[in-house]
């Protein structure tokens, strides 16, 4: 066992110690570039010498250090706290930030504690993002809190940025530590957190393959696509006609259309099709929309398998093609959807094999 880099701050040691002695839920804060996961692995690997059983959950979703980006991951420190890109368990957030997912992270977060918890860790170390400022960041961390009910908060500021959301929760049932920043602490560029990302997934993704599924073998999870009744021959003439360019694919769902089509619709057409077909919401997708997607596969149980990413739908047949983990076909009961496409980093330097 090595540590991350010697305690030398005599205060961060002694939060340290009194989180190993009290602490049953502690969650780290702070802006980007403050240490925060610095500081979990050094206190889940001192934890984890003294003979408690330790657990960290990465809510980090654009730097995970506990699976790969865009998740909240869960492990069980066993030996070391060093980084894996495959945890005991996750949540997919399907982004690298927290902006315009918050309900995702916050209930990736509160299963990832809970099954911490069901594992019967008595240390669970809350790692998350350097989103803390503006209401959507105070917003964010207060959810996490009133979720988790951790009941130590380790808070890293260098000039008083957490003040606001700390005293709105300083009345006693969170034992708050505040923590300046170390010194010795590198900025990231946005540049080098792109690439970190980019390196990650190519990880992630190497050993992988591409395998074939059937629309019948799956339903569809945060988007209506494949959990509707596949639209006729002659229901695609007609709507073909009212839009005047070739349906590529379409399902009915309740009061609506999913549509796939070669170009993407303007609204007066989708105005047109919404009064002809009688339905009150139309969803319009062209087949790019769908290509170098990052998905979650999910089981039979609505646990994730893995991170997958959408290579090819051929919707004449009713097939696509997913890069994902060797082995789990027959365990795939749903695609998990995001909006999030991958850069062509690690696309340029993996070379995909089809099974």
């Amino acid at each position: 066992m090595s540590f991350i880099i010697p305690i030398t701050d005599p205060l961060r040691k002694s939060v340290i110690d009194y989180i190993i002695d009290k602490g049953r839920k502690v969650m780290v804060i702070g802006r980007v570039d403050t240490g925060k996961s610095t500081f979990c692995r050094q206190l889940a690997e001192l934890a984890l010498a003294k003979g408690r059983k330790v657990a960290i959950v990465d809510s980090d979703v654009g730097q995970s250090w506990i699976g790969p980006p865009t998740t909240v991951g869960m492990k069980l420190v066993t030996e070391d706290a060093d980084p894996t890109l495959f945890p005991d368990s996750f949540y997919f957030v399907g982004s690298v930030t927290p902006e315009r997912h918050l309900l995702q992270t916050v209930v990736g977060t509160g299963k990832m504690v809970e099954l911490a918890e069901n594992a019967n860790a008595d240390l669970i170390i809350i790692d998350t993002t350097g989103l803390v400022d503006r209401s959507l960041g105070r917003f964010l961390k207060l959810s996490k809190i009133d979720l988790v009910r951790p009941d130590n908060l380790v808070c890293f500021q260098r000039d008083r940025e957490l003040e606001t959301l700390i005293r709105s929760i300083e009345f006693g049932f969170c034992h708050i530590h505040r923590l300046e920043p170390s010194k010795d602490i590198e900025r990231k560029s946005q540049e080098f957190r792109s690439k970190y990302r980019d390196e990650q997934f190519s990880k992630y993704f190497s050993e992988f393959s591409i395998q074939e599924f059937c629309f019948s073998q799956l339903r569809g999870q945060r988007d209506v696509f494949l959990n509707g009744k596949r639209a006729n021959e002659k229901e695609l003439d007609i709507i073909s006609k009212i839009i005047d360019q070739p349906v590529l694919y379409a399902e009915w769902f309740y009061r609506g259309l999913f549509l796939v089509t070669q170009s993407k619709l303007d609204w007066q057409i989708m105005g047109t099709l919404c009064n002809q077909l009688r339905v009150d919401e139309i969803i319009n997708k062209i087949p790019e929309d769908f290509h170098n997607i990052l998905v979650s596969l999910i089981n039979s149980n609505g646990d994730p398998i893995c991170l997958a990413l959408i290579t090819n739908i051929d919707f004449n047949n009713g097939v696509i093609k997913i890069k994902c983990m060797n082995g789990i076909a027959d365990q795939v009961r749903a695609i998990q959807f995001s909006d999030f496409k991958l850069s062509n980093y690690w696309r340029d330097n993996i070379v995909c094999h089809t099974k």
